[in-house]
């Protein structure tokens, strides 16, 4: 009887080691600026010698490192925050170069929605759940298209006279 006690013992020791080292493996987190920003430039597709102004900070109190870049060919201005914990992406944005355009034409808010499905790939039908509404900001006219799917909140710019998407934003319900 003791013979087994002590056999069970040992495999749930080994089975507790076990766990532990593959929590370890999937939870592998960013320990460094130079890590999050290779993880940001990955998912923007993009290598470092194609950015400039470079900024990677952490954020101690909440745990999160923030980079911002900006691409060389065309200024597009990328900001992501990454859970240093996890490694896991919580907030993209991606802010587009455009023309000024003074006409105060509208191409309406169901294009605006359309414009957003098509650029994202997702749902007209989820999309339309969410709000869009027209502000006149900076001296040009945009739509504000905000949904939900599954645990993101996205948020797009649309040009008014265009259906040109300007900046769009996602991020992790929670963070």
């Amino acid at each position: 009887m003791k013979r087994k006690m002590n056999i069970v013992l040992a495999l749930f020791t080994a089975l507790a080691l076990v766990m532990t080292m593959g929590v370890s493996v999937f939870a592998a987190g960013i320990s460094s600026n130079d890590a999050a920003l290779k993880k940001a430039l990955k998912n923007a597709g993009l290598k470092k010698s194609q950015v400039q102004f470079i900024d990677t900070e952490y954020d101690s109190e909440d745990g999160i490192y923030e980079v911002e870049f900006t691409k060389k060919s065309n200024g597009r201005e990328y900001d992501y925050e990454i859970a240093a914990d996890t490694g896991k992406i919580v907030k993209k944005s991606v802010d587009y170069r455009y023309k000024r355009n003074s006409s105060h034409k509208k191409i309406g808010k169901t294009a605006a929605r359309k414009k957003v499905a098509k650029f994202s790939g997702i749902s007209y039908k989820i999309i339309k759940k969410g709000t869009c509404y027209y502000e006149y900001d900076d001296g040009r006219g945009i739509y504000e298209v905000k949904f939900e799917k599954g645990s993101r909140v996205y948020e797009y710019d649309v040009l008014a006279p265009t259906g040109k998407i300007v900046e769009y934003e996602w991020k992790v319900i929670g963070y």
